[in-house]
């Protein structure tokens, strides 16, 4: 009998799961999962816990990395973070977190508490408060809008959203010819939770979503309220590739296309992240694109977590329509732009050659690239381009023979690897549906490529475990014969 990997459903039955119970560190591909790096430090560490980061590129295509704590800003130069706090430290409290845009070669900083903090890019040695003449609204969420910076969440007004004057992210006053104003969101206090731009604006609320699309003077934005009733549980949740914003409302995981929401863990992992997910520290919560590997991924801290200190990760593939989980600790997830460097560079990054974290070869060197990094609780940037993590697979249980017991002799993987790649399996069983799984010993694949097993019960799920990395894992065949009905 053969048997492929299906999607991870732990929120299905376990009886005649025809997917998977576990996916566990790992990359969810059509039809099979691939490996999925671990972490490795990158830079120096920062003296606090990181609260937001975000690289960006300036005008003339040249990568500037920067992360913010409750109290200061800070900016990333061959792999070492300098203080570039504006002249006075902030005053956040421990549940906000810095979000960062840029428009231009300004790059804008909010955090709710502080005002507007302004770097320009390429000429700025610190951040600054935006002037006083500018008019730059306290706000929590920004992002950037066609030829608009857009804010939300203003101090004072949860429920309004503000947008500068055109192609001027340094001026917020009124103005009908620059275009620049303000919208109170109806409805009876809503919160905005998150903006994401682009084309238009998708804001979120704790109770509904919104649209802004650019019409010009005199409304400027025309505001829809396209999804009613389906709000945003955690900011942190938010992220947008192209047109589609992926977030986690209190029914669960949706994704955004600018005309309605459509559920993607409905049936899957709605239900398991809300058993494991320690909602005392939802504001822990952070989630970033994958754009290489084409995932969103949601970092949150489990109940496992007793100082609310993210220690899992749920990954959704927009192209396979599936999820994968990762256990990793950090502080926060980012999107990360590699610097670029000669050879004669890497001297501030190692002393040899043999030391350097990455392979010569890895696109971490190479300017511009795309990464997905972290910050771990040294408050250290790492990359997750390291060697593959030790991946697991657990099927859904069956019943092999209808009515009988089944006595399974062996397992072969169906696993896509190399001379490095290690294998084991393992049958879990039992007899009755209120028992507890019991599980076999790990069998090693040997030269045949087969995993000898002995497990004789009514109901058997098979556990593969993948060390050493591998390329694709595809499913696995099953030599079972019939037993008594007994």
């Amino acid at each position: 009998m053969r048997i492929l990997l299906g999607e991870l459903k732990p929120d299905t039955p376990d009886l005649m799961n025809g997917e998977l119970e576990e996916a566990l560190n790992c990359i969810p591909y059509r039809g099979s999962y691939g490996p999925f790096s671990g972490a490795t430090a990158y830079s120096s560490s920062i003296s606090d816990r990181v609260v937001g980061a975000r690289s960006t590129l300036d005008t003339m295509a040249t990568v500037h990395t920067f992360a913010g704590t409750l109290t200061n800003l800070y900016k990333e130069s061959a792999a070492t973070w300098t203080n570039v706090t504006r002249t006075a430290t902030y005053t956040m409290p421990v549940e906000k977190h810095w979000e960062f845009e840029t428009f231009g070669n300004t790059f804008l900083g909010v955090n709710g508490t502080d005002a507007m903090q302004v770097f320009t890019l390429g000429s700025s040695t610190r951040f600054r408060d935006q002037s006083a003449s500018a008019s730059a609204p306290i706000a929590h969420h920004i992002a950037t809008v066609r030829d608009f910076v857009m804010v939300g969440n203003i101090s004072g007004n949860a429920n309004r959203v503000q947008w500068c004057q055109i192609n001027n992210p340094l001026r917020w006053t009124a103005n009908v010819t620059q275009q620049s104003d303000f919208q109170d969101l109806p409805g009876s206090g809503s919160v905005v939770r998150g903006i994401t731009g682009g084309d238009f604006a998708a804001i979120l609320t704790d109770k509904d979503v919104w649209r802004a699309s650019y019409v010009g003077s005199p409304l400027i934005f025309r505001f829809d309220q396209v999804v009613p009733g389906i709000g945003c549980f955690a900011s942190g949740s938010v992220s947008r590739f192209q047109n589609v914003t992926f977030y986690l409302s209190e029914k669960g995981f949706y994704a955004f296309d600018g005309n309605a929401s459509v559920p993607i863990g409905d049936e899957k992992v709605d239900g398991f992240l809300i058993d494991d997910l320690n909602v005392s520290y939802k504001h822990r919560i952070t989630s970033v694109i994958d754009v290489k590997n084409k995932l969103y991924v949601f970092s949150y801290p489990s109940t496992a977590s007793t100082d609310g200190t993210p220690d899992r990760m749920l990954l959704y593939s927009w192209v396979a329509n599936r999820w994968s989980r990762v256990e990793q600790t950090v502080e926060l997830v980012f999107y990360s732009l590699s610097p670029g460097y000669t050879l004669e560079g890497l001297d501030a990054i190692s002393s040899s050659l043999d030391a350097l974290p990455f392979s010569l070869d890895s696109e971490v060197w190479a300017g511009g690239a795309s990464i997905l990094s972290a910050f771990n609780t040294n408050h250290q940037q790492i990359n997750f381009d390291g060697d593959a993590k030790t991946a697991t697979f657990i099927t859904g249980e069956a019943q092999i023979f209808p009515d009988a017991r089944a006595f399974v002799r062996a397992i072969r993987p169906l696993i896509q690897g190399n001379s490095s790649t290690t294998i084991t399996a393992r049958v879990g069983k039992r007899d009755r549906l209120i028992d507890s799984v019991s599980y076999g010993s790990a069998s090693s694949m040997n030269s045949s490529g087969i995993c000898p097993v002995r497990s004789n019960g009514r109901f058997q799920r098979v556990r593969m475990d993948i060390s050493g990395g591998f390329e694709r894992a595809i499913g696995f065949d099953v030599d079972a014969v019939r037993e008594g009905v007994r």
